[in-house]
C-alpha cells in the first residue's frame, strides 16, 4: 500500500496482474463514508440545540437520515468516478473490464480520507465550541441559513483558508492516483488517462468541499 503513495504507477501495474479485489479499496471508502457521516450527524445535532423543542425533535431524526445518506452517497460517488473514467477512456480505445477500474478508482479516495481525518476533526472542535442562541420559528422561517451562518462566523478565516489549501492539495493528489488508475486499468497514456481522471476529479473535489462546509 506504501507504494501507492510513492509510485502510484508501480502500484496498479503489479496490481493489474492478479484478479480485481475490493476489499481494500472499499476499506478506503468506507472509512471515508464514516467520517463524513460522523460529521454531519455532529452538526445536524449541534444546530438542533438552537432549535425550539418540537422543531428540534425534526433534527434529531433527520441528524441519523444526513449520516446515512452520506455514506451512500461516497459509494455513488465511487460507483459514478468509476464510470466516468471508464467511459471516457472508451474514446481512447481503453481496454479492461468495469470491475478493475472500479477497484482502482476506489483507491483514489486515500487522499481524501487522510484529508478529512485532519479537517473534520478541527472543524468540529469549532462547531461544538460555537455558542448558539436560541431561535423562535419566525426567526427562522425569516432565514433558514441562520444557524449555520452563525456557526460560520465563528469559525476563524485562517482556518478555513488553511483547509482550502489543504483540500486543493488532497484534490489534486487525487488527480494523480486516478490518472494512474485509469492507465493500468484501461491501458492508455498517461495523457489520455489525465483527461479520463480530471472530470470525476472536479465532480468529488466539490463533494468534498459542499461536505465540509454544508451545515445540515
Amino acid at each position: 500500500m506504501l507504494s501507492l503513495i510513492t509510485n502510484p504507477d508501480k502500484f496498479f501495474a503489479e496490481l493489474k496482474e492478479k484478479d480485481p479485489v475490493l476489499k481494500k479499496p472499499a476499506i478506503i471508502v468506507i472509512l471515508l463514508a464514516i467520517l463524513v457521516a460522523y460529521y454531519q450527524f455532529k452538526v445536524t445535532m449541534k444546530i438542533s440545540t438552537a432549535l425550539p423543542t418540537d422543531i428540534a425533535r425534526f433534527f434529531v431524526a433527520g441528524a441519523y437520515i444526513n449520516a446515512i445518506s452520506s455514506v451512500i452517497g461516497i459509494f455513488a460517488v465511487w460507483l459514478i468516478t468509476a464510470a466516468i473514467m471508464h467511459g471516457l477512456s472508451a474514446f481512447f480505445d481503453g481496454r479492461g473490464e468495469f470491475r478493475r477500474t472500479f477497484e482502482f478508482a476506489g483507491y483514489g479516495f486515500l487522499p481524501s480520507l487522510f484529508g478529512s481525518a485532519v479537517t473534520i476533526p478541527a472543524s468540529l472542535s469549532y462547531i461544538e465550541n460555537a455558542a448558539l442562541l436560541k431561535l423562535d420559528v419566525k426567526e427562522l422561517a425569516a432565514d433558514p441559513k441562520i444557524l449555520a451562518k452563525a456557526i460560520l462566523s465563528q469559525i476563524p478565516a485562517e482556518y478555513m483558508h488553511s483547509a482550502l489549501v489543504l483540500n486543493i492539495a488532497v484534490t489534486i493528489w487525487g488527480l494523480l492516483i486516478w490518472t494512474f488508475a485509469v492507465k493500468n486499468a484501461r491501458e492508455v497514456s498517461v495523457g489520455k488517462a489525465f483527461v479520463c481522471a480530471t472530470i470525476p476529479t472536479a465532480i468529488f473535489g466539490g463533494y468534498q468541499v459542499l461536505s465540509l462546509v454544508r451545515m445540515g
